[in-house]
């Protein structure tokens, strides 16, 4: 079976590359029209006389001498429309070019500096906005034709009146777009280095909100073309005797319109169709012209291919990585004998891409899923486990082709097929039978409804129910779930919630109607250890109660031990082993999994090498680097609130060589502390200083000269880099900025952190988005140590990678921490790996420094409650072990 529209698609493609070479070509015309107007015009577009002295006459019809005929005047309508090719595309340069040249710059300075500049103009461009267009021009049109005279002056005058219209699109389009980027990790990552204001602007900024701007354009150009016939039609457009104008020709044509006299007006009303739709056509083409983001390196790599790619930055040895035997795939106690399954897939196969070349990300793929089991899917980004789950939901893009067998088992005898069925017939299947939790609840949820809407949407697609029982309904699923004060939080936005608050109502849409199966898709990735073992006691409740069937996409491995019966491995697209969790974890018998096991950081067995098995130990006598002395942060609160305290009282040191481990739940003021260290964010008391030197309340300006000192990994490698800049220039930012090292010397030195990093140098010329995640944060790691800083901020720069990809990245980065000495202040919610790399940890909650030491103490023996919770809660690779613990916290729930 295969999903429909491979076909479609392929002519979508031929009927978009038609429309591009459409709009080109007409645009080609019209500027050839223009450029050689004398030349094409058989006559002057006034003429009314031959050669010969004798005038042409009047209302001539086309013929030989008068291809589209004459005008009532005599004029000949082709050397008109001609000339008036002319016209337009002058009046079209310059008004976009100049509106462009005005509003483009306001924009960004406006968007990007706000406050009174900010507000000032956009006041003013509202003013303008809110005039009607043509209004507008006309306005304009009168007050500067005034001093104008000739064909130019004429030119002028309308391009301006048309300008006026234009700059506040411009800006506001702009503006807006600045505020969103500037807010961006690789606008910061542009600061910490050091970057001056304006190559922040047109660099960073202007580079990734400039792609509206062929859109804008096009529209624009489109928009001037209109406006000018209508000032022309209506009387206010260029001096007739100055240059030929199409809307001027259109108001002459209209008594003719009358008298069966076609010619006149037809040909300039479709030189005005047939501009428009050119500029139109090539505008929506440009985009995916100049965006570096739709390059691809292979012309037959398809969908499937992208996502495959995310495997290589696995850390098990070739010969693991290579090795296609499968392991014998152990039968989970029987299941077909002990129960029946709900959910059944055999022999699923998914490809995507074009007949030109196919690649598969599915191959094979088969297990069963019990009622009131956990099958954890586990394997490395690109092993084919999220395509397998989207594949079932029938929400594969129409470039996948899907073979094979998933079937649903409901009561009685009813079996249904879902590989192969129709999105209408799939319909009411989703969320009733088999429904789905979202990885990113953020993106999962719409941010314009409450999350009571939402719910309610859910449960009256599948139930015939009043919008009051269904918002009741809703209040008790919330509360099923664990959301605090339901009765108000049901009219919440999304925004106004926790990420794990959001989560807790993905999962509760997701179990609006009951279904048979829930298909968890890294229902835990980023969340805090105390908030995922919230939403995993959930799922095991939910699953107790209502005797639902889990299917859990996962990378974590504790969560994998925590919770699931049976364990499915992928790698690569295929299925290489499976068993009951125990045996899984006790004796992995494929080398994939074995390997993977291995890379997983486990809290309390710290193993770096054969000759430090035990970790880093705290420094004594090493300088101090960074030091935070009784750091204060607030943040404004809304009207009539209190200022937020962030971060409150809070002091440590940070010493030459050492990694500082810095955890806490999210909203403990981890993260603004780190951006405190580096100037990122001012404190509102306290004092930072770097190598001894004050830096807190320094300018920008002043601050520029230490930023060669910082270096900062931002959590997300994909936000991080700029995706309009190529590897090359991002590594590359630092070393211009605080460097006089030539163009050669700047590639020699990037081609030497690149293999520093262990990166081929080719990876230079690529752009951000064709790297894996593990080999984006390598190309982040080589950025922030370009300069050879003192002192390195890294904020939660593992918690989205795959766990054998966070080996290699950890291993790497203790290599260079340990070979180039600087000071680190290592940020992150996940313990193990705290206890990894770390000499010391500080822990923080609500703002405040609990628990500071070193880390054998803090994380062996906690004196804070608040830690023992954080460590509690920190699930191991081990199913026995989280067996113990889970019954341990059952019995102090019990008082047992």
């Amino acid at each position: 079976m295969r999903y429909p529209g491979r076909t479609v698609i392929q002519q979508s493609h031929g009927l978009q590359r038609f429309m591009l070479l459409l709009g080109f070509g007409l645009i080609v015309l019209f500027l050839v029209l223009a450029i050689f107007a004398p030349w094409i015009a058989p006559y002057d577009f006034n003429q009314v006389r031959g050669e010969d002295g004798v005038l042409f006459g009047t209302q001539q019809p086309p013929s030989a001498d008068h291809l589209f005929g004459t005008t009532v005047g005599g004029a000949d309508v082709l050397s008109r429309v001609v000339y008036g090719a002319r016209t337009a595309v002058e009046v079209i340069v310059l008004a976009v070019l100049v509106s462009s040249l005005i509003g483009v710059p306001l924009g960004l300075v406006s968007g990007y500096l706000g406050g009174a500049l900010d507000k000032t103009l956009l006041l003013v461009m509202d003013a303008l906005y809110s005039f009607p267009s043509l209004l507008l021009a006309i306005v304009v049109s009168i007050v500067v034709s005034g001093g104008s005279s000739g064909a130019l002056g004429g030119i002028a005058s309308a391009a301006i009146s048309i300008t006026v219209i234009f700059i506040p699109q411009y800006y506001r389009v702009i503006r807006n777009a600045t505020v969103s980027v500037k807010t961006e990790p690789y606008v910061d990552a542009a600061k910490v280095v050091g970057v001056r204001t304006p190559r922040i602007l047109f660099r960073h900024i202007l580079s990734n909100v400039a792609q509206t701007l062929p859109v804008i354009a096009t529209l624009n150009a489109s928009e001037a073309i209109l406006t000018l016939a209508a000032l022309g039609f209506l009387g206010f457009g260029i001096e007739p005797s100055a240059a030929a104008e199409w809307g001027y020709d259109l108001n002459k044509a209209m008594p003719d319109a009358t008298n069966d006299i076609w010619w006149t007006g037809l040909y300039p009303g479709l030189a005005i169709v047939l501009v428009v739709l050119g500029v139109t056509l090539m505008g929506e083409s440009l985009n995916d012209i100049t965006n570096p983001l739709l390059r691809t390196r292979a012309a037959d790599k398809g969908e499937g291919e992208l996502e495959i790619e995310l495997a290589e930055d696995l850390s098990a040895a070739p010969e693991i990585i290579d090795s296609t035997e499968t392991a014998p795939i152990s039968a989970p106690g029987s299941i077909e004998t002990r129960r029946t399954a709900v959910l059944s897939l055999s022999d699923l196969r998914v490809s995507f891409g074009t007949d030109a070349g196919r690649v598969v990300a599915v191959d094979g793929v088969g297990f069963d899923v019990a009622p009131g089991e956990v099958v954890a899917v586990v394997g490395e980004s690109g092993s084919g486990k999220s395509v397998t789950s989207r594949a079932v939901m029938g929400l594969l893009p129409s470039t996948a082709s899907v073979d094979g067998s998933a079937v649903l088992h409901t009561s009685g005898d009813a079996r249904r097929e879902l590989i192969g069925m129709t999105p209408q017939e799939l319909r009411p299947i989703r969320g009733d039978e088999i429904s789905m939790v979202f990885q990113e609840p953020g993106t999962a949820l719409d941010p314009v409804r409450t999350v009571g809407w939402q719910v309610v949407e859910a449960i009256r697609a599948h139930r015939q129910t009043s919008k009051a029982e269904a918002r009741s309904r809703a209040i008790e699923l919330l509360e099923l779930v664990g959301l605090p004060d339901p009765q108000k939080r049901v009219d919440y936005y999304p925004h106004q919630l926790s990420g794990g608050q959001k989560q807790r109502v993905v999962i509760a849409i997701a179990i609006a109607c009951e279904p048979d199966v829930i298909v968890a898709d890294e229902p835990t990735t980023a969340l805090d250890v105390t908030v995922q073992a919230a939403i995993l006691e959930l799922l095991l409740d939910l699953r107790s109660r209502l005797g639902t069937a889990i299917v859990l996409i996962t990378h974590n491995m504790g969560v994998v031990a925590d919770i699931a019966d049976r364990v499915v491995v992928m790698y690569r697209g295929r299925i290489v082993e499976q068993a009951p969790v125990d045996q899984l974890f006790a004796h992995p018998a494929h080398p994939y999994t074995q390997a993977l096991l291995e890379s997983v950081p486990h809290l309390g067995r710290t193993h770096v090498s054969e000759d430090d098995p035990t970790g880093p130990a705290p420094l004594e006598g090493a300088a101090v680097v960074l030091d935070l002395e009784d750091i204060v942060v607030e943040f404004p609160g809304g009207w009539g609130e209190t200022a937020f305290r962030a971060v409150d009282h809070v002091s440590l040191q940070v010493h030459r060589g050492e990694v500082l481990g810095l955890v806490g739940e999210s909203g403990s003021g981890k993260s603004t502390l780190g951006r405190v260290a580096v100037g990122l964010q001012q404190p509102t008391s306290g004092i930072v200083r770097v190598g001894g030197e004050t830096i807190s309340g320094l300018s920008d300006k002043d601050l520029r000269p230490y930023r060669s000192r910082f270096g900062f990994v931002f959590q997300d490698p994909a936000s991080s880099l700029n995706p309009r800049m190529s590897i090359l220039d991002c590594i590359a930012e630092p070393l211009r900025v605080h460097t006089d090292l030539s163009d050669a010397q700047v590639t020699e030195k990037v081609q030497s952190l690149l293999d520093s990093v262990e990166l081929p140098s080719d990876f230079a010329e690529r752009f951000p988005h064709e790297l894996s995640g593990g080999q984006r944060q390598r190309i982040s790691l080589a950025r922030a140590l370009a300069l050879d800083p003192d002192l390195l901020i890294a904020d939660e720069p593992t918690s989205a990678l795959d766990v054998s990809v966070q080996s290699r990245v950890l291993e790497l980065f203790l290599e260079l921490q340990q070979r180039l000495q600087f000071a680190c202040l290592f940020i992150t919610h996940d313990l193990a790996v705290v206890d990894t790399l770390a000499n010391r940890v500080a822990v923080m909650q609500r703002g405040r420094l609990v628990e500071l030491g070193p880390r054998d103490q803090v994380l062996r023996q906690p004196a804070e409650d608040y830690t023992r919770s954080l460590i509690a809660a920190v699930p191991v690779p081990d199913p026995v072990e989280q067996r113990r613990r889970r019954a341990e916290r059952g019995d102090l729930l019990t008082g047992a």
